[in-house]
This record gives structure tokens, sequence and C-alpha cells, in this order.
């Protein structure tokens, strides 16, 4: 079986290798492509392949910006941390799909969906309706209120969140402050896992608006995040590890206590 693999981080690249190469050793792969505009140059080659693995998220944008600007007659299964919005898409289409970290199984399982529905030569991938979900976590907004005037903030405006005096408070990367009609839980469900991480009970953090990382007494961490906050931002112990995968885009994380 040949297979291309679309994805932008060569360790994760490499350990896919291996995975595959466990499923079958007889697969071949036959490029590793990093990004959105060498996978539409690739394509353009028409270099005949079974089966592409290929990630949401590449170096220069995401994957459905190839779709817009070339036809693909190759079965995918999408390799990708974003859970939830996405998956029930995914699942209408009958194009399969891998959580990262990627589990052995699952692949198995997923290259073993692959040969007993392997489509006709003339599969083409429906991809519409993919993006559209995924898309929509870019769109996502939340309400607020300040005085009678309600007010909303844009998920990808937003630096940090804090529970603070009975409320839960959106800083903006402007650094504009806005009240919010729901709790920090509600919003965590709701946020791109792979931007936000909740570091504890009183704060999600948006990975671009960290600043420093220092190491801390008893085995924590103090974060220094733009637009700054006035309290200290500390990671606790137990959620160290958790965090530092995240920043590697290992793991998900999941609700912090």
């Amino acid at each position: 079986m040949r297979i291309v693999i679309f994805e932008d981080e060569m360790h994760n690249a490499e350990r896919l290798t291996q995975l595959l190469h466990k499923c079958n050793p007889d697969i071949s792969i036959v490029a590793v492509i990093s990004s959105v505009e060498e996978g539409i140059r690739w394509l353009a080659q028409q270099q005949p392949v079974d089966l592409m693995l290929m990630d949401i998220q590449l170096s220069d944008g995401n994957c459905f910006e190839i779709f817009s600007k070339t036809k693909v007659r190759t079965p995918i299964i999408f390799t990708t941390a974003y859970d939830g919005f996405a998956l029930q898409a995914f699942k209408v289409n009958s194009i399969d799909y891998l959580l990262k970290p990627i589990d052995l199984d699952d692949l198995k399982n997923a290259l073993k969906k692959y040969e007993q529905f392997r489509p006709a030569t003339n599969y083409t991938v429906d991809i519409s309706r993919i993006a559209e979900e995924f898309l929509r976590r870019d769109s996502t907004r939340f309400i607020g209120r300040i005085n009678n005037q309600l007010i909303y903030v844009k998920a990808k405006d937003i630096a940090w969140l804090q529970f603070a005096r009975g409320a839960t408070w959106a800083t903006t990367i402007t650094n504009q402050r806005v009240p919010l009609d729901y709790s920090l839980d509600q919003i965590e469900q709701l946020l791109d896992r792979h931007q936000f991480f909740r570091i504890n009970r009183q704060f999600i953090i948006q990975i671009d608006a960290i600043k420093k990382i220092t190491t801390y007494y008893n085995s924590r961490l103090i974060l220094q995040l733009a637009p700054d906050v006035d309290t200290d931002v500390i990671i606790s112990r137990e959620r160290v590890s958790e965090f530092k995968n995240w920043l590697e885009g290992k793991s998900e994380n999941t609700p912090g206590g």
C-alpha cells in the first residue's frame, strides 16, 4: 500500500511512519508533506497513492485550503488534535479520523476500515461539511453584558479568561476586559483545546498569550501573560506534565482542578 503523510511536525511524521509499518511492513511512505503549498504542488503532479493520512493543521494553514485549490480523489484518514466540533462531520461523510496522540490499535482499525470499504477509482472527497464544522470554531462567540448593553467577544480574540469576584471575565489580545454570561466550565467545552488550556480553577489561557514560563517553588510553573494579569498565574505541580504536553501539541487537556 502506498501512503502519503501530511504532517508539519517531523517527530509526529516519524512516529506515524513507525506505527504504519507495525500495522503492515509492506506499506510504502511515498512522501511526507508539511504545508498547504507543498501539498497543492504535490497533488498537481497526480502521483498515484492508495491512501492519505492528513493532519488538519499544517505549517502554513489548515488542510481544507488544499481542497479549495484542487480535487482530491484519494481516500483520506485525518489525524488531528482537535475534538468535538468536527467529529460528527467526519462520521457523516464516512471519512475516518484519528485523534492525537495516535494509538496503534486505532490506526489498525482505520486501515482495516479502509480495506473493507475501499472506494472505487472515481472516489471524490466531499470536504465541504467537514470544513464547515471545523471552521465553526474560528467564529465561536461569547455573550456578555455591561449595564443594559449586550456585548460579545470572539474566541479567537481572547488572550485569557479568569473567574474572579464571582464572575467570568475575558481579556482580549487588545486588553479589552469583558464580563461573560458563562462559567469557565461551559466556556472550556466550546474552546479549541489545541489553542486554550485550563491551568487551574481560575484561569484558561490561550497559547499565544504566554510571554514567559518560569519554574516556581514546589515543582510548579508561573506564567507571564500578555496582556498582563494582576495576580500570579501558577500551574500546579499536578498539571505541569499535561501543560508541557499541550505546549508540544501531544494531547488534549481535560478540565482542571
